[in-house]
């Protein structure tokens, strides 16, 4: 089975072809600025067109609130359609074949979790890029909800005296950790502006830029602590620019290191690396 995964962030648009769990494939564009359906998914299938006679079936992963009518946008400024935004029935008008769409970092979770060699786990997925995300597998099972709205726990507020979040709640975790959150604070910091990348290039020399990055890291470190003390977790994956970016991951698992043992919980690197979102679009048809 050759599936075509597309996968929707706030900053870019991934493509690719997934072929007995593997991606053979890969495209990559800047997301559409197009708020109109059959203008956006114009727009990311322009340049793959030819793929599409060679494929079997359509899965998406995006960021938002994922139900059967469309994309709801739970944080406007990581991702602002229309609401509900009909995306997988308008693939399906485009290209005649059929869809599945997931939340992206549900979909990731359970690739994820399709990897672990111990399948007996709960296990959360967390995906800190322009926005935080996360997926949650509770005994082998996607844990969505009734209304598809689990996971979400990027606006899971640890801060009742934070920085307002884009979903209208205080302190939310994505308002302190998120790639969004880390440019507004080194924008605020910095005379003049520096990207996310530069960021984390200067921090083992530049207090500042540690602090930013170790105020992100904390968060998160504190939403895995949350989730171990509610759900009982045996296992966080971490994925996402920032999550993969130099030294995070270490000072993720050293912030859980200094919280009662009883809350602490390992985390480790997402073995789709920067395409688990992608691949996770594809393995819905592997359920």
């Amino acid at each position: 089975m050759r599936t075509l995964a597309i996968d929707i962030g706030g900053t870019k648009v991934a493509l690719g072809i997934v072929e007995s769990g593997t991606l053979v494939k890969r495209h990559q564009l800047e997301t559409p600025e197009s708020t109109d359906v059959i203008q956006f998914t114009q727009s990311i299938l322009k340049d793959i067109k030819d793929w599409i006679s060679d494929i079997d079936n359509i899965g998406v992963s995006t960021t938002g609130f994922v139900t059967k009518d469309g994309i709801t946008a739970i944080n406007p400024d990581t991702l602002n359609f229309p609401t509900p935004f009909p995306l997988a029935q308008e693939l399906e008008i485009q290209t005649n074949k059929p869809v599945k769409m997931l939340n992206d970092a549900q979909a990731a979770a359970w690739y994820e979790y399709t990897q672990l060699s111990d399948t007996s786990l709960n296990m959360a997925f967390i995906t800190v890029s322009t926005g935080v995300g996360g997926g949650i597998i509770i005994n082998g099972t996607l844990h969505q909800g009734h209304s598809g709205l689990a996971g979400h726990i990027g606006h899971m507020s640890i801060d009742i005296n934070g920085i307002a979040c884009g979903c209208g709640q205080i302190g939310c975790v994505e308002s302190i950790a998120s790639g969004t959150a880390i440019k507004r604070f080194s924008d605020y910091l910095y005379d003049t502006p520096i990207t996310n990348l530069e960021l984390f290039a200067r921090a083992p020399n530049d207090p500042i830029a540690e602090s930013i990055i170790v105020k992100s890291a904390q968060a998160i470190a504190t939403l895995c602590c949350n989730l171990k003390a509610g759900l009982d977790l045996d296992l966080i994956v971490l994925g996402g620019g920032i999550g993969f970016a130099q030294g995070y991951l270490n000072r993720v698992n050293k912030a859980i290191q200094s919280r009662p043992r009883v809350f602490q919980i390992p985390v480790i690197a997402a073995k789709g690396n920067y395409d688990a979102c992608l691949l996770g679009a594809a393995f819905q048809f592997k359920e």
